[in-house]
């Protein structure tokens, strides 16, 4: 079965994309700290993390490192923001991003492609 990580520190944030994702076929893991996030990710590979804010990505390469050790290219790796500046999302996508999305969500278009993304 497939597996999900939600990162962020709002739990109303995280339980609006839990439910838009309700149904998947997939296991659904939480994390609303750094701790949470380094112990989910140390003992399982996720498919697809969320991301619901732009903060913990200013550490740069390492937090994608610790996602997606050599050789795999999993999971990938989606960011939901308020921040939509033109610097904020390329730098994002160039460090290794895959999907960046802004708030308000768009269930429908997320759902669609966390299922895309799933395979």
């Amino acid at each position: 079965m497939a597996r999900i990580l939600i990162f962020a520190s709002d739990v109303l944030l995280i339980e609006l994309v839990r439910t838009t994702l309700a149904g998947l076929q997939a296991e659904i893991r939480t994390a609303t700290s750094w701790a949470d996030f380094d112990r989910l990710t140390a003992r399982m590979v996720f498919e697809v993390v969320l991301v619901l804010e732009v903060a913990p990505l200013w550490c740069g390469r390492a937090f994608f490192r610790r996602l997606r050790p050599r050789p795999l290219r999993r999971p990938e790796i989606f960011v939901i923001a308020w921040h939509q500046s033109d610097e904020t999302v390329l730098s994002l996508l160039e460090c290794g991003v895959d999907q960046y999305l802004t708030f308000p969500l768009n269930p429908a278009r997320l759902r669609s492609k966390v299922i895309r993304s799933l395979g």
